[in-house]
């Protein structure tokens, strides 16, 4: 993809945003940026947005004035803008093209790319899979970009071929893809999840298959063997497909992939069968966890990274990365209560996850927030056998209590302070206070990280009762 001479608008002043107009700078095209926040507060993106060589951008804020795209001969959008705002909706009327940053950074990238995206899971299994590649030695560099905090428009221009891209690929980003084409995809899972946005669960269905919509017959898909949903991606695509099971092994020996058995993790692999690793081997808590190794498994694989490679990758793997936090997170054990930070489950799926996770004890479980459009059904029978009281936190919890109704005690609260002292009062020795909202925060946080980070405080000022 050229840029050259082109005129180019960005929409969103964030950190995709910034990165896709310098990266559009840097390959000579005249950028506008545009956002519907204010000059001051944007004030710190604005600052890093000009700190390369101090480029001269036109910019728009507090709307998105016609102006913003009158010259344009194509349109950048960052994760968070929803494609269907006027302006855009006017762009397209205007058969400018419409790309994500993912999407211009991908068109440049020299590197193979492997690409990971599903409901949950995404960042750990990204994180898995790059530890497991740098064990390889294979690649000068290994580079982990996306949705996961460092966008690939910024991390672009340092690559070459002899590197290797771990992206994880958001909805948001991939609905607005048209070329993207990894060497390898990944899908996790699929469930209920960002309705707010995309409107039908077809609709989100239909970005994520864009993972592999160009991908062709030399590539390969990984698909999870247990989600029905997901397992159909393979009809829409030609590439090699590879499954990951966290039970059972196939019957039949030509399905190729990682499976578990046992206490053991199994590759099925060009007509052989292999021991792995074992689950003692998994360095993170959790089912969905072991989901996520057989994952990054599948993906070593096709770059032939071998069982002592992963095995060392495992071993070495690194707890303390950002994108780990808020994640199934223990925080403090107190008086026999233990309190894990879930705050990134902010779908069914993942609270779903979290719960199957933990075995042998009882759950009080704080979750509520900004409701995507969830479906909480599926939640009933787990609550109904986990979870001893359920605290209710968020402006949007009606639906949530309805659906739950008749399964387990439900209190309410107005703030993370009072909603942690109420579990924790609930909670007796041996049981788990889970943060795992089901929710967005933008009801009362800025973002999950925010709200994770109000519970551990809540959390670390508490004293002991029991």
């Amino acid at each position: 993809m050229q840029f050259q001479g082109k005129c180019a608008t960005v929409f969103g002043v964030n950190r995709s945003g910034i990165a896709a107009a310098k990266l559009l700078r840097a390959r000579g095209a005249t950028v506008t940026v545009t956002d519907t926040r204010s000059a001051d507060a944007l004030s710190l993106e604005i600052a890093a947005l000009e700190d390369a060589s101090k480029p001269d951008y036109k910019k728009f804020f507090d709307g998105h004035p016609a102006e913003c795209i009158a010259d344009a001969d194509l349109i950048v959008v960052s994760p968070g803008v929803p494609l269907d705002i006027p302006i855009l909706c006017e762009a397209r009327a205007r058969h400018l093209p419409i790309l994500a940053e993912l999407e211009v950074a991908a068109s440049i990238c020299p590197a193979p790319i492997v690409a990971i995206t599903g409901t949950k899971g995404k960042s750990t299994t990204t994180l898995l899979t790059a530890a497991m590649l740098k064990a390889s030695g294979k690649f000068p560099n290994v580079c982990v970009a996306g949705n996961i905090g460092v966008p690939l428009a910024a991390e672009v221009e340092d690559l070459t071929n002899q590197d290797i891209v771990v992206v994880e690929a958001s909805s948001f980003q991939l609905e607005s893809t048209v070329t993207f084409h990894p060497r390898v995809s990944v899908v996790l899972n699929l469930s209920r999840d960002h309705l707010d946005r995309h409107g039908t669960m077809s609709a989100y269905r239909a970005a994520k298959q864009k993972i592999s919509g160009n991908q062709t017959t030399t590539d390969w898909i990984i698909l999870n063997g247990l989600d029905a949903s997901v397992k159909d991606f393979a009809t829409s695509t030609v590439a090699k497909t590879l499954y990951f099971m966290d039970k059972g092994v196939p019957e039949d020996s030509s399905v190729s992939g990682v499976f578990r058995e046992g206490p053991g993790l199994f590759a099925q692999w060009n007509g052989t069968r292999k021991r792995i690793c074992d689950i003692a081997d998994i360095p993170l808590r959790g089912r969905h966890n072991v989901q996520n190794v057989l994952a990054a498994i599948a993906v070593a694989l096709v770059f032939d990274v071998t069982e002592t490679q992963i095995q060392k990758a495992l071993q070495q793997f690194d707890l303390s990365h950002p994108a780990l936090f808020h994640a199934f997170e223990p925080v403090r054990t107190l008086t026999g209560v233990e309190f894990i930070d879930d705050s990134k489950a902010t779908n069914v799926a993942a609270v779903k996850a979290a719960l199957e996770s933990i075995e042998n004890a009882q759950v009080v479980l704080i979750m509520g927030g900004y409701d995507k459009g969830n479906d909480y059904a599926p939640l009933r029978e787990i609550v109904r056998a986990k979870v001893k009281v359920a605290v209710m936190l968020g402006e949007y919890t009606q639906q949530i209590e309805k659906t739950l109704a008749n399964t387990t005690d439900i209190v309410k609260a107005k703030t993370m302070v009072e909603a942690v002292q109420i579990a924790y009062k609930c909670a007796s020795p041996g049981d788990v206070v889970l943060l795992s909202p089901a929710n967005a925060s933008f009801d009362m946080y800025t973002d999950y990280k925010a709200r994770g980070t109000d519970f551990k405080a809540a959390v670390d000022t508490l004293q002991p009762l029991h």
